[in-house]
């Protein structure tokens, strides 16, 4: 039985939460936003797992930091495989390419040659819990999600932890942060305004039908890619540069829950998904400061 997820105000908890940045945004009709190219980033390797600390982007004074890459605790990856279309879940295990040149698998869990094992390894799984959620503290940048060229449309869906996102008037600060490697793929992001539950047999992808804002094209522009470190995964044969884009979302995107990242055909080149980041909203960041907030139920599965 499908049912939707939800937010209701249930308890008020301390939370002692150490985060400072204050994101507001832009507003342009019908365009949903103003994308930014990350100007630079700091980063701790520990072994062959990335550990994003800082990002900057050119043209905006907004930092993000590692937390802000964290704010997801669900989700879902629709993708086609061998002529099989499929909607995995949060912590459904994912087949996946493993090894160079193959591209059976579209918008599968990819990692760094000398990254963690996926828990499947043995198996040639990875769950989108893995790539999108805390490794050790941290989102592991050496995990991503690897899109193909491909004429099939795939996306990820990711919720966030407990806060809802709008848009503000200001667009100079941004909320919403997109990694990528190769810095030459193009993306169409959606607000998520409602939340679905599909049934619990994830194969039957028709009937997950969450609400979503208009899209948002993000594109690659050549001569404005500033690297932010290269990173080699299983799926290819060296190096490719990772590249960050800044979003400040319009306030015609009010109340979001979510997040999608989607792919469309060959002229979208991809996307190679190696994080999302979001900032939330300066008064959910005031609660989390001054150490109080209302916990918000997620959702309820049937």
């Amino acid at each position: 039985m499908k049912a939707q997820k939800y937010f209701g105000i249930v308890a008020c908890v301390t939370v002692l939460f150490l985060f400072g940045v204050s994101p507001s945004f832009a507003v342009f009709h019908p365009n949903p936003g103003v994308v930014y190219d990350a100007s630079g980033a700091t980063s701790v390797l520990h072994g062959g797992d990335r550990e994003l600390t800082t990002l900057g982007f050119t043209g905006s004074s907004t930092v993000m930091t590692g937390a802000d890459f964290l704010r997801f605790d669900d989700g879902y990856v629709y993708t086609k495989a061998n002529g099989t279309k499929r909607l995995y879940a949060w912590n459904d295990v994912e087949t996946r390419d493993m090894g160079t040149g193959q591209n059976a698998y579209k918008f599968n869990p990819d990692r760094a040659d000398n990254g963690s094992l996926y828990t499947n390894e043995a198996t040639s799984g990875g769950m989108l819990s893995e790539v999108f959620g805390s490794f050790g503290g941290y989102k592991n940048m050496s995990y991503i999600l690897d899109g193909e060229e491909t004429c099939s449309m795939y996306y990820t869906d990711l919720y966030f932890d407990g806060f809802t996102l709008s848009g503000d008037d200001d667009q100079a600060t941004i909320e919403v942060a997109l990694l990528e490697r190769g810095g030459n793929s193009k993306m169409k992001v959606y607000g998520i305004l409602a939340a679905d539950t599909s049934d619990p047999d994830t194969s039957i992808y028709s009937d997950y039908t969450p609400t979503l804002t208009d899209g948002l094209l993000v594109k690659y522009n050549v001569g404005t890619f500033n690297p932010l470190w290269k990173l080699n995964t299983l799926e290819i044969g060296g190096n490719q540069k990772v590249r960050g884009y800044g979003i400040s979302i319009s306030s015609d995107w009010t109340n979001l829950v979510g997040l999608r990242i989607a792919s469309k055909g060959n002229c979208y080149k991809g996307p190679d998904l190696v994080a999302v980041g979001v900032v939330p909203e300066p008064a959910t960041l005031g609660l989390l400061l001054s150490g109080g907030i209302c916990v918000l139920i997620r959702r309820r599965r049937k």
